[in-house]
């Protein structure tokens, strides 16, 4: 009679659980850890100085205002996440491959819409010029796209941007501290970088006065999911949204 009873409980159960993973995926699969790709850059998530990017698995170490709120979000979801950290092109490479579950933090781009969906906005950006100041060039004179010799780092939608709309590109570092090295070193004309990044680094290199700065465009920045793991987890990227709001606070 007892073995009767139990095995009667046992099959409720089971089909409980069936009955939630077909109607409740998301619930089914919560605890299920979350791998996402990044890259080293201040202050969106960065490493101390002593600590290089090859460090692939992030630690408590790497933070930032991007990367901080990205593990806010999942804490309150109650979902594990890794956050792997790569040479930028890579990293979006990773995405591609399937490596991942999704990358930040990144502006809107069609190609990333393609393969990737977009979250709700984690930081700001704002593209910006900066040109040494004894330059005459200035970004919105007619001849400047043709003529003026400009750089982005590798891996960058500025850079894409530059290309796609016929800029005179002749400089292509792998980070924005190579893009500033060569604006001083006069290699280039111009350079467009994200305006936080740059900041930090003309700070650094004691060049705050050197330069002139003039505003491209706002580009936000977001978490981009793949299309695969949106598919598999229904209601996963509404809910990250939802407390987006609270972690920024």
């Amino acid at each position: 009679m007892i073995r009767i009873v139990l095995h009667k409980f046992v099959c409720r159960m089971a089909f409980f659980a069936l009955t939630l993973s077909i109607f409740f995926p998301c619930v089914a699969s919560a605890q299920e850890k979350v791998i996402l790709a990044t890259h080293n850059l201040y202050p969106y998530g960065s490493y101390p100085d002593t600590i290089r990017d090859h460090k692939a698995v992030a630690d408590e170490t790497f933070t930032g205002v991007a990367v901080d709120l990205v593990r806010c979000v999942f804490e309150k979801m109650g979902v594990p996440v890794e956050i792997r950290v790569f040479p930028w092109e890579r990293a979006q490479m990773q995405v591609k491959m399937g490596l991942v579950d999704g990358l930040f933090a990144a502006s809107q781009k069609n190609t990333r819409d393609q393969c990737c969906v977009m979250t709700a906005e984690i930081a700001d950006q704002k593209w910006n010029w900066y040109l040494l100041k004894e330059n005459p060039l200035h970004p919105l004179d007619s001849s400047f796209r043709e003529t003026a010799a400009v750089g982005g780092f590798l891996g960058a939608n500025m850079l894409k941007w530059m290309q796609a709309n016929g800029y005179h590109v002749t400089a292509m570092p792998k980070d924005t501290e190579g893009l500033l090295k060569m604006l001083l070193g006069k290699r280039v004309d111009a350079v467009m970088a994200n305006n936080h990044v740059m900041a930090a680094l003309l700070k650094k290199y004691d060049a705050e006065d050197k330069v002139k700065i003039y505003l491209n465009q706002n580009k936000p920045l977001y978490v981009y999911f793949s299309k695969e793991f949106a598919s598999s987890r229904p209601g996963f990227i509404e809910r990250f949204n939802s407390l987006i709001p609270a972690c920024r606070k």
